[in-house]
């Protein structure tokens, strides 16, 4: 590779953080409501959850479990494992 072609590339954009974009911001809100409202309707505490995560083999503490709900940036498997958790299924059409 010769000076020139060093010169002539362009730099790489910069990365920017898709959690602060504004769709991302709605979705996440709508994740941790989805929760919520699923442990409301059940009329389960975040102990309780925790305890029933625990049953399907999710290992983590109430206080973690409590984080990840309040943050609602948590993964699709986090929340599928909530709604098994409290009995409940989503069903595509």
């Amino acid at each position: 590779m010769n000076t020139i072609d060093k010169v002539q590339r362009s730099a790489p954009p910069k990365p920017v953080a898709r959690k602060d974009s504004p769709v991302n911001v709605e979705y996440t809100d709508k994740a941790r409501e989805m929760v919520r409202d699923a442990m409301r309707t059940k009329g389960v505490t975040v102990d309780q959850l925790t305890a029933r995560l625990a049953d399907i083999g999710v290992d983590m503490s109430s206080g973690g479990v409590a984080n990840k709900i309040s943050r609602g940036g948590f993964s699709s498997a986090f929340l599928l494992q909530c709604l098994a958790a409290l009995d409940l299924e989503i069903k595509v059409e």
